[in-house]
């Protein structure tokens, strides 16, 4: 038979109205008192019942999460990229709120919010925001908690907890490593840099090659990202009186299109063109050669934005008070900038 919460409060020695106070994080309860009742329900192997804990803080223990990048518009079921990253930041998040009893609702990038508001989530995780989407625009997050993944730049809605790469460090490096290697002139090929990923990326590339005294070739293509769109970027840039010798992307799918254009056009690489990706993923390991990649830790990314906004919601402070978290990033050279 499973432990009751007369049980705990028997154990630790307290009412259950305390017990109670003390699992739903209400009440002015001392601190002895709250250690001694979660010391009690751990022996006792004592499970809250979801439900009852819903009517007494009155909140449905619901988040959402909104992959705000765009998908390919020709699906209409698709809700995720096809990216790896966005897959690993919605299993971080997932595993992150169900540790705490929390349900994780994945909305389309469209969502009415009147239909979300149907589910009373609790709060919300916005990856990669521009900031114009409905739940600023509509006052959605002056109601409820929002946490970013990426700073939403357009936003009139201050955000509470931004969750991040130094991406502008982390351009930097990926340009050293090419430099290393030899390359003297590498270009960029971007997305939508309207969206802090990408226009911090551009910055960090920007930055890099003025402080050599060379000149920053960027290509932006439109979101999403297509096969087509890849080659005409990549061949504006081959075009060029004084074409580069490597190129840098902000995804792996503008990564792989480059590949797929330079076996087209005959270019040797890592030979004649240098490739690498702001974004690493399993497929840039597929490849020949295997593309370099920059390892963002996606599923760290989605458990601290899903716990940043869990401790919102119950009152708490994220990661002792800070408004932007930061989540280091690694660079895995492969053989395609390895000249």
């Amino acid at each position: 038979m499973s432990p009751t919460i007369r049980d705990v409060a028997a154990a630790a020695g307290v009412s259950i109205t305390t017990v109670s106070h003390v699992l739903s994080g209400q009440g002015r309860i001392s601190e002895d008192t709250r250690r001694r009742v979660a010391r009690a329900a751990a022996e006792l192997g004592y499970q809250a019942s979801v439900h009852a804990q819903q009517l007494v803080t009155r909140r449905s223990r619901t988040l959402a999460i909104q992959l705000a990048n765009s998908v390919d518009a020709s699906n209409a079921c698709a809700l995720v990229p096809n990216s790896d990253y966005f897959l690993e930041v919605l299993n971080g998040a997932a595993e992150a709120a169900s540790k705490r009893s929390y349900g994780l609702l994945l909305t389309p990038p469209d969502a009415d919010l009147d239909r979300l508001n149907a589910f009373a989530v609790d709060g919300a995780v916005l990856v990669d925001p521009r900031g114009d989407e409905p739940f600023f625009a509509t006052g959605w997050c002056r109601d409820r908690p929002l946490v970013t993944v990426g700073r939403p730049l357009a936003s009139s809605c201050p955000v509470p907890v931004v969750v991040d790469n130094d991406l502008v460090a982390a351009a930097r490096l990926m340009l050293d490593h090419l430099a290393d290697h030899g390359y003297q002139r590498p270009a960029m090929i971007t997305t939508d840099t309207s969206r802090s990923y990408a226009a911090d990326l551009v910055a960090g590339y920007t930055g890099w090659a003025e402080d050599r005294g060379l000149e920053p070739v960027v290509v932006e293509v439109d979101e999403p990202p297509t096969t087509e769109g890849t080659a005409e970027a990549l061949g504006r840039l081959l075009d060029r009186r004084v074409c580069p010798d490597a190129v840098f992307t902000t995804s792996e799918n503008l990564a792989l299109g480059v590949l797929q254009e330079a076996r087209r056009r005959r270019l040797a690489v890592p030979g004649e063109l240098g490739i690498s990706s702001a974004v690493d993923s399993g497929s840039l390991r597929l490849t020949s050669p295997r593309i370099t990649g920059m390892f963002v830790h996606p599923r760290e990314v989605g458990g601290r934005a899903a716990t940043a906004l869990m401790d919102l919601i119950e009152g708490g402070t994220p990661d002792g008070g800070q408004s932007r978290i930061e989540v280091p990033v690694r660079l895995n050279p492969r053989e395609s900038t390895d000249r």
